[in-house]
C-alpha cells in the first residue's frame, strides 16, 4: 500500500503542475503558438520554404505570403545573423514575385543600406531598377536606378542588361521591335 503512495502522489503532483505553459492566441477560431525563439523562426522559414517548394509547378500564394511573414520575422528579431541579410534578399524575390512591389523594394533597400558589399547588393540593385520600371512604370526613376547599378558595379555581368534597360525604358513593345528591325536592315 505504501507504495502505491508513493507512486500516486508524484504523479499527481506532476499532473497538477504540469499544465500548457504556452500562451495560446486566438484568431478567430485558428489558434495561434506564439514564435519566440531563433530555432522556432529558423524552423517556421524551414517549414513554409519547403511547402512552397515541394511542387514547382503549381505556385502556392498563401504558403509564399507565409513564408515572406516568416521572412520579415526573422529579420526583425535576428537581424544581427549572418544569414539575415540572404533573407532579406530572399524577402525581396518573394514580395517581387507575388506582385508586392513596395515591400520587395523595401527589403532591397534595406540590404543595400546593411551592407552594399553583401554578394547579393549588386542584383538588390538591379532588381530594384527592374521593379520601378517594369512593376511601377517609372521610366525616369529606373533609367536612374539602372545607372546607379552600372556605375556602382561596373565588373557585373548584368552591367549590360541594364544598359539596354535604360535604352528599352518606356518604349512600347512596337517600338523595340522597329528598333531592332531598323537595326538589322
Amino acid at each position: 500500500m505504501k507504495k502505491i503512495f508513493y507512486i500516486i502522489i508524484p504523479c499527481s503532483i506532476l499532473v497538477g503542475c504540469s499544465g500548457d505553459s504556452e500562451i495560446k492566441v486566438e484568431e478567430g477560431e485558428a489558434v495561434i503558438d506564439p514564435i519566440d525563439t531563433f530555432e522556432e523562426r529558423v524552423a517556421e522559414i524551414d517549414k513554409h520554404s519547403a511547402i512552397l517548394f515541394s511542387d514547382s509547378l503549381n505556385f502556392n500564394s498563401e504558403s509564399a505570403n507565409n513564408l515572406l511573414a516568416a521572412y520579415e520575422e526573422y529579420i526583425k528579431f535576428h537581424s544581427f545573423e549572418s544569414n539575415s541579410k540572404d533573407y532579406q534578399f530572399k524577402a525581396g524575390e518573394l514580395a517581387k514575385a507575388l506582385n508586392k512591389p513596395h515591400i520587395a523594394i523595401k527589403h532591397f533597400n534595406d540590404l543595400l543600406e546593411r551592407d552594399d558589399k553583401h554578394e547579393k547588393a549588386p542584383l538588390s540593385l538591379f532588381y530594384k531598377a527592374m521593379i520601378i520600371g517594369d512593376m511601377l512604370k517609372e521610366d525616369e526613376l529606373a533609367k536612374t536606378t539602372y545607372q546607379e547599378f552600372i556605375d556602382k558595379y561596373p565588373d557585373h555581368p548584368f552591367v549590360e542588361s541594364a544598359k539596354a534597360s535604360i535604352e528599352l525604358q518606356g518604349k512600347s513593345l512596337d517600338e523595340i521591335v522597329a528598333g531592332f528591325e531598323k537595326k538589322n536592315s
